[in-house]
């Protein structure tokens, strides 16, 4: 027994303190003064052991537990004071360890089991029987009720925690938070809330789940939150993710989700442009479903529908500034504000002619300066132009490139049914094929023209409002149509060649490059089936020139008033021709005479 607890001394103490007056005084030398005094001792440590620990409260506090508070903290053990200025002690490994060191300090009141004395006489306490027997009923209590019980984490393990309860308990990894914890050693020493799953009083182990209590916490706030939300409210939330069909929202303990439609009032554009993970924004509630836990959002609603307002800040004519954030084949798709997209059509893009590709003047991302075109607020569209910033070059194309001028071109590309000439940067004319040549039949430009000469044109029509300008080479060395009328107008008896057959006619050559068609009703006085049965290619005749037209070109022939005219004047130079006798010749003569001459010149 250490001098610190040694009960006889402090009994010696205690009486000579109380009771003075009552202690014997024999002679001092004497035998027996020394044997009565050793009985009086001895009679007086007993009283005192009964006085401070009777028997019945002895008996009364053995195999209960008792709060005392701890008095000094040695290496291997804790004082306590039980009492009657009694002390125990304690095994120091009875007490659990945080940060690896007994979690007992003086001034702390802990519960101990009295469980009577050791062989010494000294009190038997233990904290961790009385530990123990608190937790298990408590840990009884808690799995009946359905409630958590707290405890200390006291190490990491493999595959989990270790909690102390009042006994040891095991949380496995999974079930220590809703979500995957990286480093556990992060809990040890703190106070946790659990739920026991799995407890064996025997041998006093158990098993907790905090995840099972969060999880419960968890549906719990997100219950009372979707309650406290209404369509049309305003909340804030932050932005976990933004797909291309929405955006969900951390809404603290619930998610909501912006579907695409309401992420913006702009048509097409990516949430993720919009919108940024972790970001904070504000937006209104559309649909709460408290049954399913859905939360539906929207962050467009927020503003105005911006093309309601838009006559205030955007009319037609305006010059805009704008971003370009789409291109295609057939435009240019600018962001004026959020909500607001207009299109360059490519046509809008630049004067300049041919077939260009809208990145040849636009490239994404560039800021653009552009000029409404027109709006249409029920379809919420806009057309741009591009080039209408600029002066529109066929505004004086009658004045630069008047008709008939002889001016020089670079042929830019040929068609099947002509030639594109550019005649500046903005502007290209059209030779058709049928403008190419007098002389011969072109079935295709290829035959006299190729990319990249320059050559000599006539303009023959302007037309500023269709952007088009008609152009000619064979006119520039003049038309043989012109220089054949002047010397045989309409009325005037010709002869040519036969040249080609149609199921309408037969065409013949009037002179070089010029040819005229005399049509089936026009061959002869007979009904003509087919114009070969009576013609052939190649054999001249001799037609009535009855149409031309100057501006086609076309010349319409008749044969059979040739033979008419022909007969006729015939018969005028008889009738005023006197026959040797001095009289004139039958009228029978005359005519037949008329047919043969024809019919000579055939």
């Amino acid at each position: 027994m250490s001098p610190d607890n040694n009960p006889s001394q402090d009994a010696k103490e205690h009486l000579e303190a109380t009771n003075p007056a009552e202690t014997p005084t024999p002679h001092p030398d004497s035998e027996e003064h020394l044997d009565a005094e050793l009985v009086q001792e001895m009679e007086q440590f007993d009283a005192l052991i009964n006085q401070h620990l009777p028997g019945s409260a002895e008996e009364q506090t053995r195999g209960e537990i008792i709060e005392v508070p701890v008095v000094a903290v040695r290496e291997d053990s804790v004082l306590v004071d039980i009492g009657g200025k009694a002390e125990a002690s304690v095994r120091i490994e009875e007490f659990p360890v945080v940060d690896g060191k007994p979690a007992v300090e003086v001034g702390m009141v802990i519960p101990v089991l009295h469980s009577g004395r050791n062989n010494d006489g000294t009190p038997r306490v233990s904290h961790r029987a009385a530990r123990e027997r608190v937790a298990e009923k408590a840990i009884r209590a808690a799995m009946e009720q359905n409630e958590p019980i707290v405890g200390r984490v006291s190490q990491t393990v493999k595959g989990g925690l270790m909690v102390d309860i009042g006994v040891s308990a095991f949380m496995p990894a999974s079930q220590v938070d809703l979500f995957k914890i990286p480093d556990l050693t992060t809990l040890v020493g703190q106070e946790i809330e659990a739920y026991v799953t799995e407890f064996d009083p025997r041998r006093r182990r158990a098993v907790v789940s905090r995840r099972q209590l969060l999880v419960e916490r968890r549906e719990q706030q997100k219950r009372e939150i979707l309650e406290s939300l209404q369509p049309g409210q305003t909340i804030t939330g932050k932005v976990k993710n933004a797909l291309d069909f929405g955006v969900f929202l951390d809404l603290g303990v619930i998610d909501g989700f912006v579907p695409r439609e309401e992420v913006s009032w702009d048509r097409g554009t990516h949430p993720s442009q919009i919108v940024e993970v972790g970001q904070e924004i504000e937006v209104k509630v559309v649909k709460v479903d408290i049954e399913s836990g859905k939360v539906t959002l929207s962050r467009k609603r927020m503003t105005d529908d911006p093309w309601e307002a838009l006559d205030d800040r955007f009319e037609v004519g305006k010059r805009i500034k704008g971003k370009v954030i789409a291109i295609q084949n057939y435009g240019v798709f600018v962001h004026i504000e959020e909500g607001v997209t207009g299109m360059i059509h490519a046509s809008d893009l630049s004067w300049t002619p041919g077939n260009k590709k809208p990145t040849d003047f636009v490239q994404n991302g560039q800021e653009v300066e552009c000029q409404i075109l027109e709006i249409n607020k029920e379809s919420k569209r806009m057309s741009l132009g591009l080039k209408q910033l600029e002066n529109d070059p066929w505004a004086d194309a009658r004045t630069k490139y008047p008709k008939k001028a002889i001016i020089k071109g670079t042929v830019t590309s040929l068609t099947n049914y002509g030639a594109f000439v550019r005649l500046d940067e903005f502007i290209e004319g059209m030779i058709h094929v049928s403008d190419l040549s007098w002389e011969r039949r072109i079935n295709h430009p290829k035959e006299m023209l190729k990319v990249g000469d320059e050559i000599e044109v006539m303009v023959l029509k302007v037309d500023p409002a269709q952007r088009r300008i008609s152009l000619g080479i064979k006119q520039i060395q003049g038309s043989p149509y012109d220089a054949f009328m002047k010397d045989h107008p309409v009325g005037s008896v010709v002869t040519g060649k036969v040249t080609r057959f149609a199921p309408f006619g037969a065409f013949v050559e009037v002179a070089p490059n010029l040819e005229g068609l005399i049509h089936i009703s026009q061959i002869d006085e007979k009904r003509v089936e087919l114009p070969e049965n009576v013609l052939s290619i190649g054999e001249e005749v001799s037609c009535k020139i009855v149409k031309a037209e100057s501006k086609s070109q076309k010349i319409s022939l008749s044969r059979k008033e040739a033979l008419r005219k022909i007969e006729r004047d015939s018969i005028k130079a008889y009738m005023r021709k006197k026959d040797d006798s001095g009289g004139l010749n039958t009228l029978g003569e005359a005519l037949n005479r008329a047919k043969e001459e024809a019919d000579a010149r055939e």
